[in-house]
């Protein structure tokens, strides 16, 4: 469910007086836009020049503040796609985390989309990376709840994963793609990424379930993955989406229908022509 957002300079004075000490003076902060999983998100502009911040925070007393412990842990493991976490601090009633800011802006992800070959390179380096050994949830404790005991073992595996690769956790710089946002970062088989974001070529991009499935084709973990361990994944994704709409959640239409779409392209009864 998404975190009430409040804008930056609503948050508590002992908050600014921390990341100001942080970034070494004064500075300049400027509310952005996605992040459902943030309860604060601002580029930060330190006045003497220094390297631009991007923070994300949650008040201390949230719920479900393992978002933030999650990117913290992973964070010195991920790829170069990924930003550096410079530092964490907690003062005010809230925690905060602080990255390189990327300069860039949120991918294009529409069929031809000159975006999609840097994506596919990013993917690409992401799908080779083990998981570190810090406690991460798995691809069975994400997906489980919608398979059977015995689907256990295709949804096992030893790569790090990202796990939510919408348009927005996608950040186009001049010459690489970034993914940003690894708050639900897990451990799997190294195709449930890619297979993930062709979902997102047809939820966020427009793509055809079979243009979809071309554009993961080009990264080789996805081509080397089973038929049937993608329509596993993608119908335990789609039920999932098909669950939050159930219960209301707002602004996933897209989603649950196009997930809905590559479950069933993905179905055993259907000729992808491969």
């Amino acid at each position: 469910m998404p975190v009430p957002r409040l804008a930056w300079q609503q948050l508590p004075g002992a908050v600014h007086a921390a990341v100001a000490a942080r970034i070494g003076g004064p500075y300049t902060a400027a509310d952005t836009q996605g992040g459902a999983n943030s309860g604060v998100a601002a580029l930060l502009h330190p006045h003497d020049g220094g390297h631009e911040v991007f923070v994300k925070g949650l008040p201390v007393d949230y719920a479900h503040g393992d978002y933030l412990d999650t990117e913290r842990k992973v964070n010195p493991y991920l790829p170069g796609s990924a930003p550096r976490l410079r530092w964490h601090i907690q003062a005010g009633g809230w925690r905060l985390l602080g990255f390189d800011a990327i300069s860039g802006r949120h991918a294009d992800l529409a069929p031809g989309a000159r975006d999609l070959d840097l994506i596919v390179d990013a993917l690409t380096q992401t799908g080779a990376v083990l998981a570190p050994d810090i406690a991460l949830l798995s691809a069975w404790d994400r997906w489980g709840y919608y398979c059977t005991p015995a689907d256990e073992a295709v949804l096992t595996g030893r790569h790090l994963l990202h796990t939510d690769l919408a348009a927005t956790n996608i950040l186009i710089g001049t010459d690489r793609a970034h993914l940003v946002d690894w708050s639900w970062a897990a451990v799997g088989p190294p195709w449930v990424d890619a297979a993930l974001w062709a979902m997102r070529l047809i939820s966020d991009g427009g793509h055809s379930p079979e243009q979809a499935r071309h554009q993961a084709m080009r990264i080789p973990a996805f081509a080397a993955a089973p038929p049937q361990a993608v329509h596993l994944l993608a119908d335990a994704e789609a039920r999932r989406w098909q669950d939050l709409s159930d219960d209301g959640v707002p602004g996933i239409e897209s989603v649950t229908k196009g997930s809905r779409l590559w479950a069933d392209f993905w179905s055993p009864t259907v000729d992808r022509r491969r």
